[in-house]
């Protein structure tokens, strides 16, 4: 098709009309009459924000965490590098908090080498060579005797060594072994040319002692941990995987003997319970002993160390801590066998409770007067406001109750909270 001069003005034409469309429709869009502008430009009304009064029962509370714990702890101390190794490392974890140690249980593996557990009162001192003899050599014999029968004969001897060699196959590693040169005696007559042959060139008769090499089964100290009471409970790990141990903490914390209940108290909460005495009503809150009732308690001041300054590293002045020591039998405590050191128990003092019918409202609501009383202001249906002079007998959580002293309550009056006066900003 053939573009003329005629189809060039009405497009021309059609576009300007377009466009005057569009800004006619845009302009009568944005028009306002002065009313409708006066009306967008003026302040909002006066706003006021109520709530309804409440009836129930308020209860005042403090909230304190307890802890879960073994009467007996017992830190594992770092081993050693293992022979040939620069930096011990901690290569395997296989337990965890909460887990029961017993005879044969490893503990940690370091370098690839593990920590053994058995029950012994004297820690491993030396390493114990096939052979040797004393008393820590009866120790690891009876400590052995739980599992496999061992004799207890004070020597290192080839039972022994057995039953060790049982130890390290069930505990998945290779025992240790040392090898050194021993001097053996030739029997006699053996080596003796006879008197015919005296003087015969070459045949020089050494005689004496031939040297061996012994191979021997060795537990090495850093691979056994002698543990006083057997079964423990692994109550916290220091150790990190892949990370160096060391000789500044403990690689974990075993846990033996009777649960207790202990809680760390601040200050407010140290003096309430002090005050209350034998009249504090306790309860069992989350955790393992909720739904039990509180027994008995007592209140321990204990002396703790300062907190270090991080700058200079000096110590703090000692200072004292209040503890509560709860009294409950464990027993009642349902899955006491999966319950690991450490656990948390929450604990709530009740200070005070209302009546259970007591009228409530938001602690925002009171305000005083310039006669020093507290008010309410309530918003009845007709929009008009009242004051109320009440007296708030027990407060908590930002709810407090009131007793009406001058005019009146009711459950469901509108309370003022907040509000917006145009007139005072």
């Amino acid at each position: 098709m053939r573009l003329t001069k005629s189809h060039v003005v009405s497009g021309v034409l059609a576009l300007a009309l377009l466009g005057a469309t569009a800004t006619a429709w845009y302009f009568a869009a944005q028009a306002r009459t002065p009313a409708q502008r006066a009306e967008e430009t003026e302040e909002p009304d006066d706003s006021i924000i109520t709530v309804p009064v409440d009836q129930e029962q308020l209860v005042d509370t403090i909230d304190f965490d307890a802890v879960l714990d073994r009467t007996g702890d017992f830190n594992v101390p770092a081993p050693s590098a293992p022979e040939g190794i620069e930096t011990a490392l901690a290569s395997d974890i296989p337990v965890e908090v909460g887990d029961e140690v017993k005879a044969g249980t490893v503990l940690l593996e370091v370098s690839g080498r593990p920590m053994i557990a058995l029950e012994g009162e004297v820690p491993a001192y030396r390493d114990l060579t096939e052979g040797d003899t004393g008393p820590d050599v009866e120790q690891l014999q009876l400590a052995l005797q739980q599992i496999y029968g061992t004799p207890k004969t004070g020597t290192f001897d080839a039972r022994t060594v057995a039953d060790l060699k049982k130890l390290y196959d069930h505990a998945g590693y290779d025992h240790a072994t040392t090898t050194e040169e021993v001097e053996s005696e030739e029997p006699e007559g053996e080596g003796d040319t006879g008197a015919g042959d005296e003087g015969a060139e070459g045949d020089e008769n050494t005689g004496g002692a031939q040297v061996d090499t012994v191979e021997r089964v060795v537990l090495p100290a850093s691979e056994v941990v002698f543990l006083p009471d057997l079964p423990m409970q692994v109550s916290k790990i220091n150790a990190q995987q892949s990370a160096p141990v060391t000789a500044d903490q403990p690689v974990m914390v075993l846990a033996s003997g009777d649960w207790k209940l202990e809680a760390k108290l601040d200050e407010e909460t140290a003096t309430e319970l002090s005050k209350l005495g034998d009249d504090a009503e306790l309860e069992y809150g989350d955790g393992p002993m909720e739904g039990q009732e509180v027994g008995g308690w007592d209140l321990e001041v204990r002396e703790e160390a300062g907190e270090t300054d991080e700058w200079t590293g000096e110590e703090g002045e000692p200072v004292e801590v209040t503890y509560a020591v709860f009294e409950f039998d464990a027993e009642a405590i349902e899955g006491l066998e999966d319950l690991a050191p450490g656990e948390e128990q929450e604990v709530t003092l009740v200070r005070a409770r209302s009546a259970e019918d007591a009228l409530i409202v938001p602690l925002s609501a009171l305000w005083t007067d310039s006669d020093d009383r507290t008010m309410i202001t309530v918003l009845g249906e007709d929009g008009e406001e009242r004051h109320v002079e009440v007296d708030v007998t027990l407060r908590h959580e930002g709810r407090g109750v009131v007793v009406p002293v001058e005019g009146e309550l009711a459950v469901g009056d509108e309370v003022v909270i907040a509000w917006r006066d145009r007139e005072n900003g």
